[in-house]
């Protein structure tokens, strides 16, 4: 069974450089748009049928017999894995890398910029118009791009094309080290250097991993003594537990001590203090080039949460925030958008977390998360809020729950204030009636100092 199944990757794989010869045989007779987008289709499911991962050794001992273009796309699967990107644009990636590669082919000279040079061949083809925005992103420091308008897909595509165009693999990278003028290619060169090490660190790569691998169902009854032994064997989790107790104890002095930390924060609020550390080592391991931009929405969201709902402990708002928030990172658009556009009409930012609301995910996301972090409570309360009912009366819960996002919305995305006004008056019970939402909107930010980052966290 495993020889047969060795000689049926051995096939493929030898099909998939078949079809690539094939394609550059052709390639002088792909004169029409459609033409090479059909052909850069065929040749990037091909190397999906391989089912090989692209690996450091892979990478930087390529077989001899393989092309640079087919070497390029290895780099590339390679680190579209070290990013974890989402499935949808993991296989856009590797259809606009197979697309700069035909284009290449079809050069009798070495083109210095092929992406561009396929994006300017696809342009006029409408079903492209994703692929040419990756391409059309790359080279974006030769093109004094700024930090905010450029996209994660773009610069990996860029590095695989600047790592291939040298000849050993590590002069490659000490050349690229030496020459480059961009952070975010300092980034992904760092992930380069760091592996094959960090190859061994297995990472949630789903959402489904998380929910079936949680520890937070048997953590939440350790006693003091096991969970000091469990968050001092675990730098990742214990990270979040000692920066809370930092943050909790009166003189904000910095905790070293993992029991010194469980202390501070005491017993009752410890169950939410380990859902959110586990839940933030989770969503970092992500590697989500947006994570500075849903972090701070996340702290402004429970910043505001702690206005509406002051019966909530300091710890609980801050895990429904980050249960709230967490779908953000699952979301494969942001993964593939720069924070800001620019277009005739000015600057526009890309997050757009209300869109993301109305998605058939985020729910049934959401209510995964609450039921694993043990906020049932606010199940029926957040479903009414995001699922109305015409003539369904929102309980105080929902109310506060749409009160805080839609004032977090307003300060962090510049929403529109009216909606905050309209619900304040539907609570005049509460005594906020009297309140404008220019007040709450001045008190959160105060509390929150909210900022929004410009720039990608590679």
């Amino acid at each position: 069974m495993l020889l047969a199944a060795m000689l049926t990757d051995i096939r493929t794989w030898q099909g998939y450089q078949q079809l690539y010869q094939h394609c550059v045989n052709q390639a002088a007779n792909i004169t029409s748009a459609e033409t090479l987008y059909k052909a850069a289709i065929l040749l990037s499911k091909q190397r999906e049928a391989c089912d090989t991962t692209a690996t450091y050794d892979s990478i930087s001992q390529p077989m001899p017999q393989l092309p640079l273009p087919l070497w390029r796309i290895e780099i590339l699967l390679y680190l579209a894995d070290c990013y974890q990107l989402h499935p949808l644009n993991r296989r856009l990636l590797l259809l606009a890398g197979c697309c700069s590669a035909i284009v290449s082919a079809k050069q009798t000279e070495p083109l210095p910029y092929p992406a561009l040079a396929a994006a300017r061949e696809l342009k006029p083809l409408p079903q492209a118009a994703s692929v040419v925005k990756v391409l059309s992103g790359c080279y974006a420091t030769e093109r004094k791009q700024p930090q905010w308008q450029q996209a994660l897909l773009s610069l990996l595509l860029t590095q695989s094309e600047y790592l291939s165009n040298q000849g050993e693999w590590q002069t490659a990278l000490a050349t690229r080290l030496m020459l480059s003028q961009s952070d975010y290619e300092l980034d992904i060169l760092h992930q380069l250097l760091l592996q094959p090490a960090a190859e061994l660190t297995q990472q949630p790569a789903t959402f489904a991993h998380l929910i079936q691998n949680s520890r937070f169902s048997e953590l939440r009854y350790y006693d003091n003594k096991a969970l000091e032994h469990y968050l001092t064997t675990s730098a990742e989790h214990s990270a979040p537990i000692l920066a809370l107790a930092s943050q909790l104890n009166r003189q904000q002095q910095d905790v070293q001590s993992v029991k010194l930390a469980i202390g501070i924060i005491g017993r009752d609020a410890l169950p939410a203090a380990l859902a959110q550390a586990e839940l933030q080592y989770y969503l970092s391991a992500l590697h989500h080039p947006w994570q500075g931009v849903f972090s701070q929405f996340c702290h402004v969201f429970a910043q505001a949460l702690q206005l509406f709902m002051p019966q909530l402990q300091y710890t609980g708002s801050r895990l429904l925030a980050l249960c709230c928030c967490a779908p953000l990172w699952l979301d494969p658009l942001y993964q593939r958008t720069p924070l800001v556009s620019r277009s005739g009409a000015g600057y526009q930012s890309a997050f757009t977390p209300t869109l993301h609301c109305q998605s058939e995910t985020y729910l049934p996301q959401l209510i995964e998360l609450l039921q694993l972090y043990q906020l049932d409570n606010y199940t029926a309360a957040i479903t009414a809020w995001l699922q109305p009912n015409a003539g369904q009366r929102l309980t105080v819960v929902s109310l506060n729950l749409q009160l805080a996002w839609l004032s977090s919305l307003a300060l962090y995305c510049a929403a529109p204030v009216q909606p905050v006004n309209v619900l304040l008056r539907k609570t005049a019970a509460n005594n906020q009636a009297t309140v404008t939402a220019e007040n709450w909107l001045q008190q959160l930010a105060q509390r929150s100092q909210c900022y929004y980052p410009l720039q990608l966290k590679l």
